[in-house]
């Protein structure tokens, strides 16, 4: 009997040694089994694509040299009582009003879209230079000036708009399109009260300007619909142009004294905004 059991023992022992040999030993623990898979990070909740609406508010500065050229026509009589000079109204002021368009996003980050936008203005400058000097560098009347003024009156633009977006509900664009704008305008070379007469060449109008604007900006959504942005508007709405006969007391004369007026119109805006997109 107990050889029985010492036999039985030697068979347990041998078989569970066999087992090891053909399973092989077991794997040490590689360490990926304890890594967790990080989480996706989440899908955006927002779209550009969309019609929206808003409004606008900023300050702009501009660009209005205005240059001073008498002429005659005449070339026995020249124009030597004045020398052509160069004024600069430097218009500034705030500027405001509302603006529609539409988005497109494409592939997740490109965003295309077309903007109009309409605004009252109170960009306004004025320039005057005192006295006027002749061609030999002399200024016989102490009262006479040279002046400019320009003021905008309302400014819009319809413009295309391409833009990245890096990060959810975050849009940096680049812009550009034609501008217009209603601008008013005036002018004068006065040689002042020389009595019994006043010598003068004013002029005074107001012109719509049509021209070009490029900018760029930034726009983040604060919401599903509201989004706020920051932008910067370059634009040029050209020249404007005005010849004047010599007035003597108010009366219009005839040739051969002229005075030529060129009204640059060109200047920066920043503003900021808000938008409700549909």
């Amino acid at each position: 009997m107990t050889q029985v059991i010492r036999l039985t023992t030697l068979f347990c022992a041998c078989a569970a040694l066999a087992l090891t040999v053909v399973a092989g030993p077991e794997p040490l623990p590689s360490g990926k089994e304890m890594k967790q898979v990080a989480p996706a990070p989440p899908e955006c909740d927002f779209t550009w694509t969309g019609f929206y609406i808003g409004g606008n508010f900023g300050y702009g500065w501009a660009n209005a040299d205005t240059d001073v050229e008498p002429f005659s026509t005449n070339p026995v009589l020249p124009f030597t009582d004045a020398v052509p000079v160069n004024l600069q109204p430097d218009p500034s002021g705030f500027i405001g009003g509302g603006q529609i368009g539409f988005n497109w996003q494409w592939n997740k980050w490109l965003v295309l879209g077309i903007e109009s936008d309409f605004q009252g203005s109170d960009i306004e400058g004025h320039d005057r230079s005192n006295p006027i000097f002749n061609t030999a560098g002399v200024a016989p009347f102490p009262d006479s000036f040279e002046e400019a003024h320009e003021r905008m009156q309302w400014f819009g633009s319809t413009r295309g708009r391409i833009g990245i977006s890096p990060w959810c509900r975050v849009l940096l664009y680049a812009t550009g399109g034609v501008a217009y704008g209603s601008v008013d305008y005036s002018a004068s070379l006065n040689f002042g009260p020389t009595p019994p007469r006043t010598f003068a060449y004013p002029v005074d109008f107001t012109e719509t300007q049509v021209g070009w604007t490029v900018g760029g900006g930034f726009e983040y959504a604060i919401g599903h619909h509201w989004t706020v942005k920051a932008e910067y508007l370059y634009y040029d709405l050209g020249d404007a142009d005005r010849t004047q006969n010599q007035l003597i007391n108010g009366v219009p004369q005839g040739p051969p004294f002229f005075v030529n007026y060129n009204f640059e119109t060109s200047g920066n805006i920043v503003r900021g905004g808000f938008n409700f997109k549909f």
